[in-house]
């Protein structure tokens, strides 16, 4: 009988595991893995001197109440109140700070409900809630809409910055950005999709801290991308082989060779914001700058329990007229 080895997933069990991807099909359509024009081996990009300044753009999102909107047709309308904010950290030279704090906050109703629009004193502060209507009218849609709020809200902060830096790293995929042309890094650090066959993926196994794959190209329509995957940590011996690695990715219309330049900057300077165990849970996926943007922006949401006080009092209001 073959000896079976059991491994880690070091992420605790209250988040998804960072390694989703489920079945390797060995024909994998659309994707060009031989673009960089070297063989399929591990890359040890010789060290480049860091940019003057690097921007690492997030958000956060959360619902403060869920709502069931009546319009007296007997449908069941699901909505919520909820809050969004995105931010990015500079780091120039080795001073880090945050920057561009945005929060928004929506009542969204799904079944193309709009709502109006609602605000409450919270504190000295006063919080106003934009209506948004979103067309599903699923359980899930209102959180859908809030989730696309943020990630159009990050892509457009990632365009605002591109042009200020040399390189700006965004916290997942770049579906969201709308300039082809952008040299914004995405950068995922949850890896649901191979887009490499078993064969071809066994090299991002075999990636040390600081090395990456060749490049490979990703077609998806508007959405083509350049995509690589680095390693940013080594695993501990009790870990699965794939601990540490994040994919990231550039638009296509960047151009190879910008390409190329964004994967060997990424994989010389990313494990140096590698995050740690004992600050973030995610480590070492979930890059320093981010962890420490992520729990800004939670403080800038503001208190929950407070927050969800003020809405309730208000829709007892509402409820008496």
């Amino acid at each position: 009988m073959a000896q079976l080895q059991i491994r880690l997933d070091p992420w605790p069990p209250e988040y998804e595991s960072s390694f989703q991807i489920d079945e390797f099909e060995e024909e994998v359509a659309q994707v060009d893995a031989d673009v960089e024009g070297v063989a399929w081996q591990v890359i040890e990009p010789s060290r480049q001197e860091r940019p003057e300044t690097l921007y690492f753009v997030d958000g956060v999102r959360r619902v403060e109440a869920r709502i069931i909107v009546d319009d007296s047709s007997g449908r069941i309308i699901r909505g919520l109140f909820g809050s969004a904010a995105v931010g990015a950290v500079r780091v120039q030279n080795n001073v880090a700070s945050f920057e561009q704090i945005r929060v928004k906050r929506l009542l969204i109703a799904g079944g193309g409900t709009l709502l109006d629009p609602e605000s409450f004193k919270v504190g000295n502060a006063i919080l106003s809630f934009e209506a948004l209507a979103v067309p599903e009218n699923i359980p899930t849609a209102p959180m859908a809409g809030l989730q696309n709020l943020m990630r159009a809200e990050e892509a457009n902060l990632a365009e605002d910055l591109a042009s200020d830096s040399a390189c700006v790293f965004a916290d997942g995929p770049l579906t969201y950005l709308s300039g082809v042309m952008q040299t914004t890094v995405g950068v995922i650090k949850r890896l649901v999709q191979p887009y490499l066959s078993a064969s071809q993926f066994q090299l991002v196994r075999l990636l040390r801290a600081g090395q990456r794959t060749p490049l490979f190209v990703i077609t998806k329509g508007k959405y083509d991308r350049y995509s690589w995957y680095v390693r940013v940590a080594e695993p501990r011996v009790m870990d699965h082989d794939v601990a540490g690695i994040l994919r990231l990715e550039v638009r296509s219309g960047a151009g190879l060779e910008r390409a190329k330049e964004m994967a060997d900057l990424s994989a010389s300077w990313i494990p140096s914001f590698a995050g740690e165990a004992f600050r973030d849970p995610r480590s070492p996926q979930n890059l320093l700058p981010v962890g420490a943007l992520e729990n800004e922006l939670r403080h800038r949401l503001g208190d929950p329990f407070t927050i969800r006080r003020a809405i309730e009092t208000r829709l007892f209001q509402l409820n008496q007229l």
